[in-house]
């Protein structure tokens, strides 16, 4: 099920990188594509978290340790908020 989700969402996505990069495209359409992408973006996030919530209800989810910068994760969720 994931594959299906996914995979039209991301060439959504990928569509919307190629259309910024367009020189022709004016002040308000590229902020117009900006908006597309970031809302492809969440979107992506949150079928994401959905499907892992599923892996960790059905108990088929693997954690792993690893590493990271907690500051910046932080500065990221709030700059999300802004």
């Amino acid at each position: 099920m994931s594959h299906e989700i996914r995979t039209p969402l991301n060439g959504i996505i990928g569509m919307t990188d190629f259309y910024y990069l367009i020189p022709i495209l004016d002040k308000e359409q590229r902020d117009f594509v900006e908006t597309i992408k970031l809302s492809g973006d969440t979107l992506l996030n949150v079928i994401n978290d959905i499907l892992d919530f599923s892996k960790l209800d059905s108990g088929n989810m693997e954690l792993h340790k690893e590493q990271f910068d907690l500051e910046e994760t932080i500065e990221e969720v709030f700059e999300s908020f802004i």
